[in-house]
């Protein structure tokens, strides 16, 4: 064989791969002259021979109850509005279950409106929230007939209205068929004592600036026998609160105002008495549970706790006694407990380090100061060995941090000792997290080089203002909107 013009010993070696690449790109074409003179098109990716045309309007093909559907999760605006993409859609919105909700401005809710879509809507209801009412047609709206069969209710008159006008007796007309119930800045009548409520279904309820007594609460809450979660915000007219509830899951109370300030009857005494799946107690705002008496007589499945802060009466639980947040007596402790948030302006490890003992499972702390801290003289002590530190604590939030030494103290204590921790965050005001040669000095100070657990990071945050959240007790980390 004579060897090709330009031989040498690899020519054979690139003509074969000429060969290869001239052979592949002859296929294409071949393949690509084939699919030209063929009559269909090739199906584009992602759509198959069967497959409708993906211009084609799906969605409108469901049927009748799940467009209904559909419509009653918008609010109420855009619900109305879906009458106007097809004649299909058209009757849907009259008939899909309502949803009603409505803010006034100024003041004031447009009454003609609501009174129209409550007399033009012929559907099941659903939903009915109205607020910053200041007008009195709300007991006619809560008589139509186009409420039949409410599930969730949300009222609030405005807070500006003096005295408090008194929640109309028609609210109490849903209690067989409610589930969740939202009253705002009213007074409740007594009515509710004399056993008008019974609410088989409810799960949730909130009161907001609402004033009711004593008894008419014990009756509320016994005439619900399914309440998984309890909300009073700024409530008023009672001192003592005794819970009996085989079903509640959340309980939280938020107070701003200073109860010698308010001239208001605040809760002094919450007592859990039998609470088998109560898993969230929580405390909001500065004066959550001032001067307040907490006894947890039976909370077995108690997970959340807090804030607890210096100015609580008491805590009791079992046969351990806090007075104050200072421990008086130890003799039970909690092993359901995961998370608790302390407001302890002292910033006392002394506080700190018997909480976690009663608490022996706990898994996050939240802590919060506002003042330069007292000199803490476990920082420099030999530390008993603690479960809680051994075995579970894996995230502490301590605001807000000033970096002096009795803050210090405080984290490095947690950095040198916890030994599964995950994160240690530290919330400290914005100028000092940009600032390089302070946040540098910091990580010296709580010698992170010794940390315990070979895992645990550090953060600097900044302090945002939290407001409380609308539905804290459906977070699963309500503390850190609050701390």
């Amino acid at each position: 064989m004579q060897p090709l013009p330009g031989g040498g010993e690899d020519s054979p070696r690139r003509y074969n791969s000429a060969m290869g690449v001239s052979t592949r790109a002859q296929a294409k074409r071949k393949r690509s002259q084939q699919q030209s003179g063929s009559q269909e098109p090739p199906p584009r990716a992602g759509v198959g021979a069967g497959d409708p045309d993906p211009n084609t309007d799906l969605i409108s093909l469901l049927p009748d109850g799940v467009l209904g559907d559909i419509i009653s999760l918008l609010p109420t605006a855009d619900g109305a509005r879906t009458q106007a993409i097809s004649r299909r859609w058209r009757p849907l919105w009259r008939s899909a279950p309502l949803n009603l909700a409505t803010r006034g401005g100024g003041g004031s809710v447009d009454e003609a409106a609501v009174t129209l879509i409550l007399a033009a809507h012929g559907g099941p209801a659903r939903h009915f929230a109205v607020s910053n009412l200041s007008l009195a047609g709300l007991d006619g709206w809560l008589r139509s007939p186009a409420l039949d069969g409410l599930r969730e209710l949300g009222v609030s008159y405005s807070a500006a209205a003096s005295p408090k006008p008194a929640m109309p007796p028609s609210a109490l007309r849903f209690s067989p068929t409610l589930r969740v119930a939202r009253l705002g800045c009213c007074h409740f009548p007594d009515a509710v004592a004399a056993g008008q409520v019974h609410s088989p279904h409810l799960q949730h309820l909130t009161l907001r600036l609402v004033t009711v007594s004593e008894h008419s609460m014990h009756a509320m809450l016994a005439g619900c026998p399914a309440l998984n979660s309890l909300v009073l915000k700024h409530s008023y007219g009672f001192r003592r609160l005794r819970i009996n509830s085989q079903s509640l899951n959340c309980f939280a109370v938020h107070y701003n105002g200073h109860p010698d300030r308010t001239g208001e009857i605040m809760l002094q005494e919450l007592i859990l008495e039998n609470s088998p799946c109560l898993e969230r107690l929580i405390h909001g705002g500065p004066f959550g549970d001032f001067g307040m008496r907490v006894s947890i007589i039976s909370a077995p499945k108690l997970k959340v706790l807090g804030r607890l802060t210096d100015g609580i009466g008491g805590l009791e639980l079992g046969g351990t006694v806090f007075q104050g947040l200072n421990l008086i007596r130890m003799a039970t402790t909690m092993r359901s407990l995961k998370q608790l948030a302390l407001f302890n302006n002292a910033l006392s490890l002394d506080v700190i380090i018997n909480f976690m003992r009663c608490f022996p499972c706990l898994e996050k702390l939240y802590i919060r100061t506002h003042k330069w801290g007292m000199e803490n003289a476990w920082a420099d002590k030999p530390l008993d060995r603690m479960e809680c530190l051994e075995l579970h604590l894996k995230r502490v939030v301590l605001g807000f941090y000033l970096g002096n030494k009795p803050h210090v103290d405080v984290a490095s204590f947690f950095l040198l000792n916890a030994r599964v921790l995950e994160l240690m965050k530290l919330v400290v005001e914005t100028n000092r997290v940009y600032n390089r040669k302070w946040t540098e000095k910091q990580c010296k100070q709580l010698q992170l080089e010794n940390r315990a657990s070979s895992i645990a990071q550090t953060e600097f945050v900044t302090f945002r203002c939290f407001s409380c959240p609308k539905d804290i007790h459906e977070l699963s980390e309500p503390f850190e909107h609050t701390l």
